[in-house]
């Protein structure tokens, strides 16, 4: 078995449309436009993608979700997660400058306009890392050890958080 070969059918790398739902639905990330002036500052991060290259912003701020990044709840099918999820209360796009402080910031970019090529993160994000290091896909580049075994970890840690499946393809 070619573990690279398995690597790149089972980890290609990810339609900008389909991180958009993992991050929507699996992370309850709202979008806000890159425009918005209440993020600029975070875009105006060296690190940040160029504006022309983004194609989604999204602010992550449920309490249970941002537990679950920092590791301070292991899995989306624990009693912790479920039970801190049923406290977790919606906000609407005008509470969005009060969240920002306690929030993760979640920049999507494209260079070709279709695949997630870059991401950028403001707050927590080991755990988040891990999800978009997935959502790059596996690539060739990834054939030394060090790359390799960054990779098995980031499917490990993307595992324990029972989102895996989520990521894969099917």
């Amino acid at each position: 078995m070619d573990i690279n070969h398995d690597f790149e059918k089972s980890f290609p790398p990810k339609k900008i449309k389909d991180v958009d739902y993992i991050v929507k639905h699996y992370l309850e990330g709202i979008e806000i436009s890159k425009e918005d002036q209440r993020i600029k500052f975070i875009l105006d991060d060296p690190y940040a993608p160029e504006m022309q290259l983004i194609k989604g912003v999204y602010v992550i701020y449920k309490k249970a979700i941002l537990e679950l990044l920092e590791g301070r709840i292991r899995s989306i099918k624990s009693y912790e997660f479920t039970s801190t999820k049923q406290k977790n209360r919606t906000i609407t796009d005008e509470d969005i400058e009060y969240v920002l402080e306690t929030a993760t910031i979640v920049v999507l970019a494209s260079d070709n306009s279709q695949l997630l090529s870059a991401y950028f993160i403001a707050g927590s994000g080991k755990k988040i890392n891990s999800i978009l290091n997935l959502c790059r896909g596996y690539h060739e580049n990834h054939e030394d050890k060090a790359s390799l075994q960054n990779f098995n970890d980031d499917l490990a840690v993307v595992n324990e958080m029972g989102l895996l499946e989520e990521i894969s393809v099917k």
